[in-house]
């Protein structure tokens, strides 16, 4: 069971998140659709959605998302196919760890 993630399908109501869809957005230089790769580097001006981006991976970790959003909703997808969204956090089996602002 990989614990890779391939991508953030969407991601709605979290901070500068209100409606986004991957396939769109995030494009390699050939214009096809770019996939999460092994390691990856999260970087960015400030209130650009790092932060946010952790928190989903920390409610992944957890079970629990942050009640900083109101009716907050994302669609994670693992290179296995899993899928994994608020309504069902932590039933995914995977090993996710996370270390944010939120943890110090």
């Amino acid at each position: 069971m990989s614990g890779e993630i391939e991508k953030i399908d969407s991601i709605k109501n979290m901070a500068v998140f209100q409606d986004f869809s991957w396939a769109p957005a995030v494009r390699n230089e050939d214009n096809s659709v770019a996939r999460f790769e092994k390691i990856n580097i999260l970087y960015g001006r400030n209130y650009s959605g790092k932060t946010t981006l952790s928190r989903i991976l920390r409610a992944m970790e957890t079970g629990n998302i942050s009640d900083k959003y109101e009716n907050p909703s994302f669609v994670v997808t693992f290179v296995d196919g899993a899928k994994e969204t608020q309504s069902i956090l932590a039933a995914h089996g995977k090993i996710i760890r996370v270390f944010n602002e939120d943890f110090v």
